[in-house]
């Protein structure tokens, strides 16, 4: 029975019948937009083309022929350079610096080596060149301020140098005296020299600044008192360490805030002055949080007895005055 239904041959249908179907063909307008597309690509692409084989020409003739294109453009001889600083730089600094021609006029200037002879003096942070036509050219600066300074030896001679807060080491221009004589002097670090023939800045330099700018704000009298930063605990430790006219060592943490360590230092010398006639600190150490180590000059019974032989030494003054009983008798 199962041999039978196998034999049943299949029943055909149009379903079975392969056909071959030819795809539509594309319209007239279909074609029309295709084309337009293609065009419209390709002027594209030639149009960037233009453009860039442009801008090189006008860049390539720039570069090459400068004095060339400074003639097409009427320009007069430059006859005023107008210096705008936020710093101390004199303006006649300035145009000795730049050096130029008597006959120069603004077109023929070359921004870009101007600006590098600028550049190269560690006080100028940054320096942009303008043209004001016809005959002005405009000079703006920012300088950099220095916040300590170092003592080097060249060729034999001492030589004092200023360094900003980035660590730049560069020579003071048109500083005044008293300024300078106010910065404390860097120790524990190494000085190297660079390939342009300064010197490579100082690393560590932002700690050290944010400590002495705290301290000139927040605490300007212990901040004239110091004469020294040490650096040599930087690296290792986190540490700076400061000498005081008054107190040999000073140590701060970098890691902590300074505001807050200037005022435990505040209170231990208060305290200390209060308890003594003289200056008796020889260290203290703020690096160690809440608890501040301090060391004395000398042990605490030597400056008690130190203390009261200045106190029986001490002169007694007494002021006279008239008995008022007496004044009544005369």
């Amino acid at each position: 029975m199962s041999e039978t239904k196998d034999n049943v041959p299949i029943k055909r249908s149009w379903r079975n019948i392969s056909q071959e179907v030819t795809p539509r063909a594309m319209s007239k307008r279909g074609r029309h937009r295709q084309r337009m597309l293609w065009i419209k690509l390709g002027a594209l692409t030639l149009l960037i083309g233009f453009v860039a084989w442009g801008v090189y020409a006008i860049v390539s003739s720039w570069e090459s022929n400068r004095g060339a294109l400074a003639e097409a453009v009427p320009t007069e001889t430059v006859r005023d350079v107008t210096v705008l600083t936020n710093g101390v730089l004199p303006g006649d600094w300035v145009t000795r610096t730049l050096a130029l021609p008597k006959d120069a006029t603004l077109m023929s200037l070359d921004l870009a080596t101007l600006r590098d002879r600028l550049m190269v003096h560690g006080q100028i942070s940054y320096a942009a060149l303008t043209r004001s036509f016809p005959d002005t050219l405009i000079v703006t600066l920012q300088e950099r301020t220095p916040v300590a300074r170092i003592q080097v030896s060249d060729r034999g001679t001492n030589k004092q140098l200023l360094v900003a807060k980035d660590g730049v080491v560069y020579d003071g221009i048109n500083y005044e005296k008293p300024l300078i004589a106010s910065l404390p002097w860097l120790d524990g670090f190494t000085l190297r020299r660079a390939d342009s023939g300064g010197y490579e800045p100082i690393p560590g330099m932002p700690e050290v600044a944010e400590l002495l700018t705290t301290a000139q704000i927040q605490a300007p009298h212990l901040y004239r008192e110091w004469l020294i930063v040490s650096l040599s605990r930087l690296n290792d430790y986190r540490e700076l360490v400061v000498k005081a006219q008054d107190i040999e060592r000073i140590v701060f943490s970098a890691k902590d805030d300074y505001f807050m360590q200037l005022a435990r230092l505040d209170h231990v010398i208060d305290q200390t002055r209060g308890a003594l006639d003289e200056p008796a600190l020889q260290s203290v150490n703020l690096a160690l949080g809440l608890q501040v180590p301090v060391t004395l000059t000398k042990t605490p019974e030597e400056l008690a007895k130190q203390q009261q032989q200045r106190a029986q030494q001490r002169p007694l003054h007494f002021q006279l005055q008239p008995s008022p009983q007496r004044k009544r008798d005369l």
